[in-house]
């Protein structure tokens, strides 16, 4: 894949020097929100919310490095298994949202075994196994890492249709509740709630397919279609103007979707509600 400083061409240069901008901006963006965050008294994020973000931000930081300089996979394979990572911790959201209380913790339990299983994949391929080039697809390495991504992000499809289902009940529930003048005024604020939670749970519910879905048919068509790594570099080196557009779009989608709707879900979303001190703190039980 292109980078700024490791570039060998015109339109590959321009590729790079457009990824790198882009992904400079956003991450500046990102650790002013994280700042704010982070700072938050309200109690509206629990400590997984927190770390999700964190690691969507290291994420960005890390893609940043990579489209300016580095030229070898270790740091692609660093950044795809975080993306699997935070898939993980989205399935146990999910999960925890439909589990009762007993089930609740082997939720946690199974999340902290597939986060062991990552980083053994990332100890496999980002350190033994990587490769001379920035993306040799005649290796099974990526389409390995995609397929899991993807396994994961059908898991949270299904464990996000439960939990959708649930919320809305609820919210129908909610709907008769809110009938009467003073049942309005009653349930306003936890009607409010539930309809912000089901709009977090439909992005949870689709993220993960739409990044691993991109990385997964893209990695099986070109392990398919390449018998050498010259072939592989072709597939991921801007030749034109369009192939730079493209690109640019393809690896937007496969490395910053999920990272962008973790923040939209536990910033954009929540901000109005962030406080700095612990002065009227909010409980929103929905939330968590």
């Amino acid at each position: 894949m292109a980078n700024l400083i490791n570039c060998t061409n015109g339109y590959v240069c321009f590729e790079g020097l457009v990824e790198f901008l882009l992904s400079l901006f956003y991450l500046f963006y990102l650790i002013i929100s994280y700042r704010i965050l982070n700072r938050d008294k309200s109690g509206v994020l629990v400590q997984i919310d927190k770390y999700l973000c964190l690691a969507a931000l290291v994420q960005t930081f890390l893609q940043t490095i990579y489209f300016l300089y580095f030229d070898n996979d270790f740091l692609l394979s660093t950044i795809r298994c975080m993306g699997i990572a935070m898939q993980i911790m989205i399935c146990s959201i999910l999960g925890a949202i439909i589990a009762d209380e007993d089930q609740t913790p082997k939720v946690w339990y199974l999340a902290r075994a597939l986060l062991v299983g990552t980083l053994f994949l990332w100890i496999w391929f980002g350190i033994f196994h990587r490769s001379a080039i920035d993306y040799n697809c005649v290796q099974v390495d990526y389409l390995i890492l995609s397929s899991f991504g993807l396994f994961l992000a059908c898991g949270s499809f299904y464990m996000g249709n439960f939990a959708l289902e649930g919320m809305i009940e609820y919210q129908n529930t909610l709907d008769v509740a809110r009938s009467g003048a003073i049942q309005v005024q009653q349930n306003s604020l936890k009607y409010d709630q539930v309809v912000m939670r089901i709009t977090q749970i439909r992005l949870m519910h689709y993220c993960g397919l739409l990044q691993f879905g991109i990385q997964f048919a893209f990695d099986l068509f070109t392990y398919l279609k390449c018998n050498n790594s010259s072939e592989c570099t072709d597939y991921y080196n801007a030749t034109s103007f369009l192939m730079v557009l493209l690109l640019t779009i393809f690896k937007l989608i496969s490395f910053t979707i999920i990272p962008a709707t973790i923040f939209w879900i536990f910033y954009e979303m929540n901000k109005n509600k962030f406080q700095e001190d612990d002065y009227n703190s909010i409980e929103m039980k929905m939330t968590q």
